[in-house]
């Protein structure tokens, strides 16, 4: 599995139109920065020591779940038998987990609407949450990444499995650790902070609340499987002159403009079931089951109609406004069913290269 690991960025306080932004972009340093500084000198003292909560009301799995974890080196592990006893515990705890483990069928909350609770707690928006269940529906894993899932694993467990897909929460929780530590830096300061963003690298973006991580969309393809890929297609958005944007304007002026397209984006798709990420690059991809109610073409005239609502901000930084594409709907192929994920690439692919006057019909699959 291919990790794609977001750059750590945050946020000038003077840029516009981020009060809205900041207690989801950085609810450690508003809300709990005590908590933050905690973990990240837990994790720089011991090297990173996964905190875990495994919500499952089957207590022999529970009896399963816990050697296997032990046996990767995770041994922190916290238990809750459901979806309540989980909230509670998590309002409870002094330290943040740094992992969530949730079975989907459970009696009175299930683990989706339990994932969903939880993503509405600003100090769990962007913990890794991994779904261990059954459920092998398309209709259960579509349900899952909607409510926020980061990945989905299946019983019975497989350790070698298990191992990869902790392994890929490793990567986000060295992240995490990095942010940490400049969250602290933040909260000694009473101008600006720095950002740090990779051009190609996806990441979160401010405000972007319909928007998944990248890593999710990908997790959630590989999940499919080959059969119910051929059901599933993909749409690109790309910022043509985001690179642009990228070396004239300031970082957070690049992270701006993408989330006045992002709104954009949100706004056009408001009645389309879809999945969307920022893939980088000033790209951005979604993954829906059905044709789109509105054509590609008019999305995109929507889009940079939505776009244009900031024209002001651009005007007064001297910038153009950043021009928005909109690609034809991309299918899965015979070949890309050996790998899930590359329509995504697709997609992205065929939105950068779309011509104005020649565009493909969104018909035609990639």
């Amino acid at each position: 599995m291919a990790f794609f690991v977001g750059n750590i960025w945050l946020v000038n306080l003077f840029a516009r139109d981020l009060t809205k932004f900041i207690p989801n972009v950085l609810p450690q340093v508003v809300k709990k920065p005590s908590s933050a500084c905690d973990s990240t000198r837990r994790h720089m003292a011991k090297g990173i020591i996964m905190k875990l909560l495994a919500v499952d009301d089957d207590p022999i799995f529970l009896g399963v779940l816990r050697p296997m974890l032990a046996a990767l080196g995770k041994d922190d592990v916290t238990i809750a038998q459901s979806g309540a006893e989980a909230l509670a515990k998590l309002s409870l705890e002094t330290e943040e987990f740094d992992c969530l483990l949730f079975d989907i069928q459970m009696p009175g909350m299930s683990g989706v609407e339990l994932c969903r609770q939880v993503r509405s707690i600003p100090a769990y928006r962007r913990t890794p949450i991994v779904m261990i269940t059954a459920m092998t529906g398309k209709r259960f894993i579509d349900d899952a990444f909607l409510a926020g899932a980061t990945d989905y694993i299946t019983k019975p467990l497989d350790p070698v499995d298990l191992k990869a897909r902790l392994g890929m929460v490793d990567h986000l929780l060295n992240e995490r650790r990095l942010a940490a530590a400049l969250e602290r830096k933040f909260d000694q300061r009473d101008d600006a902070v720095s950002i740090n963003v990779d051009f190609e690298t996806p990441f979160p973006i401010p405000g972007f609340d319909r928007g998944i991580d990248y890593l999710a969309l990908q997790n959630y393809l590989l999940m499919l499987g080959n059969k119910q890929m051929y059901a599933t297609a993909a749409i690109g958005f790309s910022v043509q002159n985001a690179s642009l944007f990228y070396r004239k304007a300031t970082a957070s002026g690049f992270v701006n403009m993408l989330g006045d397209v992002a709104s954009a984006i949100t706004d056009a798709t408001k009645s389309e079931q879809m999945m969307i990420a920022y893939a980088g690059s000033g790209n951005f991809v979604a993954v829906l089951s059905a044709n789109p109610s509105t054509d590609p073409e008019d999305l995109q005239m929507l889009v940079r109609l939505g776009v244009e609502d900031f024209a002001s901000f651009y005007a007064a930084d001297r910038l153009p406004l950043p021009q928005v594409n909109v690609g034809p709907l991309v299918r899965a192929s015979f070949f890309g069913l050996f790998n899930p994920t590359s329509i995504l690439e697709n997609a992205v692919t065929v939105a950068q290269s779309r011509q104005e006057a020649k565009s493909r019909s969104w018909w035609n699959a990639a």
